[in-house]
């Protein structure tokens, strides 16, 4: 059952159609009067815009509310609610989980493959042709070692959620007013929230890819600095690092929380236990991935947090 994008509430049906499908209107929740989600009538741009900005409503919309049938004007029916089985919402959520999470991974190893790239030590930079053999190789061994982390990462989270949400059901800590968040959590939300929070930080990462600052300026901002801001300057600080694990990490306690509506302790020691087993995945890989001793270093710095 679809829920407020406001108040979190279930209800039975978002929005009425009348005579086509761009003719309705948007059913307003009866716990706290709001419209029950206004993303219905709000395209795809403005969707990826507010999932770059971390907004806690399209997340709704996205995980429970996305494909719900619609009330149909005229048409009586005996029951209420989201009709379709629950198996088959199930089956297109982990569906749209190896899309998204294809793509996405695709992104970050272009992201990881350019920084290891830029590298002074990495042997890519002494080729002249763009694409040649030993860069296809090099950009497989990175896709390879972005899809092990993410699958590390995202295991890791699972299986601490699993542990949580057992622990809580068994101490009865949510027995009492339960919200819709809680009633209609399902475990494959966790990785597609998971995707979906991490499109700020490969938003920002790509940037940075692609407007990298020349070493003039580094030189430049060196010695201008005035000193209190001096851990600003490029070679102090690895902006790559800092939007990688710090806001990655931030954004995907979001979306945990999101889904279940922990606390942030609860939440704040599941992606501590995931970051732990994605570093021993990423000390595993670095050297093979690196192609070199040197480049695996690189890799592992830029990975683990």
């Amino acid at each position: 059952m679809p829920i407020c994008t406001t108040c979190t509430v279930p209800i039975p049906h978002l929005y009425t159609v009348y005579d086509s499908a761009h003719n309705l209107r948007l059913e307003q929740c009866t716990a706290c009067n709001q419209f029950a989600d206004p993303y219905v009538e709000h395209d795809s741009l403005t969707l990826l815009l507010d999932l770059i900005l971390l907004k806690r409503g399209v997340y709704l919309h996205l995980i429970y509310n996305r494909g719900s049938e619609p009330r149909r004007a005229g048409v009586t029916r005996t029951s209420v609610g989201d009709e379709r089985p629950v198996k088959d919402r199930e089956r297109s959520r982990w569906l749209l989980v190896l899309q998204l999470g294809g793509i996405l991974v695709l992104v970050d190893a272009f992201i990881r493959w350019t920084h290891l790239k830029s590298s002074r030590e990495h042997p890519l930079d002494t080729t002249d042709a763009p694409w040649t053999k030993d860069t296809m190789a090099a950009f497989v061994r990175t896709w390879i070692g972005c899809l092990v982390e993410t699958v590390a990462f995202h295991s890791g989270i699972m299986l601490s959620c699993f542990a949580v949400s057992r622990l809580l059901d068994r101490f009865h800590r949510w027995s009492k007013n339960e919200s819709g968040i809680r009633k209609e959590s399902r475990f494959s939300m966790i990785p597609l929230a998971l995707l979906y929070s991490s499109m700020s930080k490969l938003f920002l990462l790509f940037l940075l890819a692609i407007w990298r600052p020349a070493q003039e300026a580094k030189s430049t901002v060196r010695g201008s600095g005035g000193g209190v801001l001096d851990f600003l300057d490029d070679d102090k600080l690895d902006r790559e690092w800092v939007v990688r694990n710090v806001l990655g990490g931030m954004s995907a306690g979001f979306g945990l929380r999101v889904i279940f509506d922990w606390h942030p302790g609860f939440t704040s020691m599941i992606i501590f236990v995931a970051w732990a087993i994605k570093t021993l995945v990423s000390r595993v890989v670095s050297g093979w991935v690196g192609g070199s001793e040197q480049a695996g270093q690189i890799w592992l710095a830029y990975s683990i947090p």
